[in-house]
Order: structure tokens, then C-alpha cells, then sequence
């Protein structure tokens, strides 16, 4: 049963599962309706890599300017400033009249994108310590779920006519109607060593670091590409290449809905290296797929795959503050950044079967990786907040 502290926490952490709702429901229109974006800017798989490396240099820019915003005025008011500036943005790569433009309007895409994930993941980390355990996945169902919903309607806007900027001014209304609930949170006490500037151990910043940017990689280029792929080699009608996308974000739905009370029984490194399995098999499935709904199926076994890797990783993050959670996501979206062109030009020069081999390997270095997020005992309280997994530092207190 929750803690007193706990029950007065309910209509905050809706609050905050709504605004990580908006920001799903931005990134799946966004994703869904790439493969129509290719076409009608007509694109080519390196130049649609150029364009999402700006989408995702533009939220690596983020990262540090929200966190150091966050710390300022509290991760609600930055929550509130970026699902706006997300409401704005979202329309604009289907309004470019030229590819200068377009590169534009994918950077700001990103920088409001990348501002909205940290200020939310920073402040659902302080709910979650007024909690008093492990909920961080649940936070990233609404994400999720958010995703699905703009995934879906994307496919059922462009099977009914919809132009492709009618679509994503629709999705941008969404956004605004969810991200509304940025207006009525209210920031807790900042994390203890926000104040303090103190930083993680340095293996434990290396390996958490370096599954956080092969898992958003692996995310991201999986979210980016899926569709793609159904599109230009399994020959899926535009009107369904977003099923793909839809099927690996209802997997992470599924998965993540349970996902906390997996790593309170599991621990993460048990969560992180299932999922890492879980994954690579996801992925080669589609990789040898036949048809698009075989493929559709193998990305839905991708999605759980990923699910609860990213929210362990966040909620370690989250006991340095925001600070932390814009460390552990620049290094995230910094290898997103990389991934997108590295795949389109790997994708021109050997097909895009071959360049999700990429991805493959990837979900390999993850499991080896795994041990990093495992529970630490170390010499001072300071150290505890820093290094413990996502619960185990909640349950000592």
C-alpha cells in the first residue's frame, strides 16, 4: 500500500503521466508520418539520415539548456515551456518549402523534443522519490501510450485524405491538450545533490552512459526507420506503413504498464539483459520478415525489448536531479544523433536489411553492458543517491 506521502502524490503523478502523454503523442506523429515526409520532400535514405541527425543534434543542444533551466525555475515551469514550444514546432518540417528550411524546422522539432524529455524525466524522478518506490516505468507507459495514439491516428489521417501538415497540426492540438497538465505541477524539494554539483563515480557514469546511448539509439533508429523499411523494401502502402510503428509502441505499452513491478522483482540488470535479448531477436526477425505484418510483428517484439530498459536508466539518472538526468540523455541523444545518417548511408550502400544489422549489435553491447545498473554499496550517503538502481535507494530510506 502507498505511504500517506504517497496517496497526496496521486494528482501529481497523473499530472506528470500526462504531460509524458504529450510528449508521446509529438514523438509518434512525428515517426509515423517520416516515410510520407521522405516522399513528399523526395528523399533519399542518406538525405532523410541528414535530416533526422539535425531533428536529433537539435535535442542534444536541449539537454543542457533545459537542465540548467531546470535548475532554475523547477522542471514544472520547464516542462510547461517546452510542451509549448513542442505544440509550435511539431508542424513545421511539413510547412518547409525547401531543404534549408526543412533541416531548420527539424532542428527546433528537436530542440523542442529534447528539452520536454528531460524536464519531464527530472521531475517524474521527484515524484517518484516523494513515492517512496519504483515508477518510473509507468510514467513511460503514458509516453507510450501517447506514441500509439499519435502512431494510430497518423495511419488513419493519411488513409482519409489527410495532407501531410493537416496531420501533424492535428497531432501539435493534441500535444497542447495533454501537455496542459504542465500548468498544475508543482516542483518538490530539488534532489540532494543538485546542490551539491557532485558527480558520479566514474564507472558508473562510463557504463550507464554507454547503455543509455546504444538504448536510445536502438530506440530511436527503430522508431525512425520502421516505417521506412515496411514502406521502400517491403512495399507496404503508404497508408500502412505506420503499422510498424504502431505495433512497437503498443508492445511498449504492454511492457511497460507492468514494467515497475518487474524491476522491483527482477532488479534492472536481470530487466536490462532480458530485454537486450528480447530485442536482438526482434530485430533479426524483421530483418528475414517476408511481408510487412511479419515485420509489423517482429518491431511489436523490439518494442518490448526496449520498453523498461530507458526507464531504469532515467530513474538512476534522476537521483542527481535534473543535472544528472541531462548527463545520462545527452549521451542518449547524442548517439541518436549518430545513428539516424549512419544508418542511411549504411542503408544507400547495402540495403536497409544490412543497416539494422547496426541495431543488432547494438542490442548485444547492452547485454554485456547490463552489470553497470546493478545495485551498488557505496561509502557515503552522497555516493548511495548517485550509484543505486532505480527503488533500491527508495527502499533505504
Amino acid at each position: 500500500m502507498p505511504s500517506n506521502q504517497a496517496r497526496r502524490s496521486w494528482p501529481r503523478r497523473l499530472a506528470t503521466a500526462s504531460v509524458f502523454a504529450a510528449s508521446g503523442i509529438g514523438f509518434g506523429a512525428w515517426a509515423a508520418n517520416i516515410p510520407r515526409l521522405r516522399e513528399a520532400a523526395g528523399l533519399d535514405d542518406a538525405s532523410l539520415g541528414v535530416l533526422l541527425f539535425c531533428v536529433s543534434l537539435g535535442a542534444v543542444l536541449a539537454m543542457r539548456l533545459v537542465g540548467r533551466l531546470a535548475g532554475r525555475v523547477g522542471t514544472a515551469r520547464a516542462c510547461g515551456i517546452s510542451a509549448a514550444c513542442l505544440v509550435v514546432a511539431l508542424p513545421l518540417p511539413a510547412l518547409a518549402p525547401d531543404w534549408p528550411l526543412l533541416l531548420a524546422s527539424g532542428l527546433l522539432l528537436g530542440l523542442a523534443h529534447g528539452g520536454l524529455d528531460v524536464s519531464m524525466n527530472a521531475h517524474a524522478a521527484e515524484v517518484e522519490r516523494a513515492w517512496g518506490s519504483a515508477i518510473m516505468s509507468s510514467f513511460h507507459a503514458g509516453w507510450s501510450l501517447g506514441q500509439l495514439a499519435g502512431a494510430a491516428a497518423a495511419g488513419l489521417l493519411a488513409r482519409a485524405g489527410a495532407g501531410l501538415s493537416v496531420t501533424l497540426a492535428l497531432s501539435a492540438g493534441a500535444v497542447a491538450c495533454f501537455g496542459l497538465a504542465a500548468l498544475v505541477l508543482e516542483d518538490g524539494p530539488p534532489a540532494p545533490l543538485e546542490r551539491e554539483r557532485a558527480a558520479w563515480p566514474r564507472r558508473a557514469m562510463l557504463g550507464i552512459c554507454a547503455i543509455a546511448a546504444l538504448s536510445f539509439a536502438i530506440e530511436g533508429g527503430t522508431a525512425d526507420w520502421c516505417g521506412v523499411y515496411l514502406r521502400t523494401v517491403l512495399g507496404a502502402p503508404a497508408a500502412l506503413a505506420s503499422t510498424a510503428l504502431a505495433a512497437f509502441a503498443a508492445a511498449m505499452v504492454v511492457c511497460r504498464l507492468c514494467g515497475d513491478r518487474v524491476v522491483r522483482r527482477l532488479g534492472p540488470v536481470r530487466v536490462v539483459q532480458a530485454g537486450a535479448a528480447l530485442t536482438g531477436v526482434g530485430l533479426l526477425g524483421a530483418i528475414l520478415s517476408p511481408g510487412p505484418a511479419a515485420a509489423s510483428a517482429s518491431f511489436a517484439l523490439v518494442g518490448l525489448g526496449v520498453a523498461n530498459t530507458v526507464p531504469v536508466l532515467f530513474s538512476a539518472a534522476g537521483r542527481k536531479g535534473a543535472a544528472g538526468v541531462a548527463t545520462m540523455a545527452t549521451a542518449g541523444y547524442g548517439a541518436i544523433m549518430a545513428a539516424p545518417p549512419l544508418i542511411g548511408f549504411v542503408a544507400n550502400a547495402a540495403g536497409l536489411r544490412g543497416a539494422l544489422l547496426l541495431l543488432v549489435a547494438g542490442s548485444g553491447a547492452v547485454a554485456l553492458l547490463a552489470g553497470s545498473t546493478a545495485p551498488r554499496r557505496p561509502a557515503s550517503p552522497a555516493a548511495l543517491d548517485a550509484c543505486s538502481a532505480p527503488g533500491a535507494a527508495l527502499r533505504n530510506r
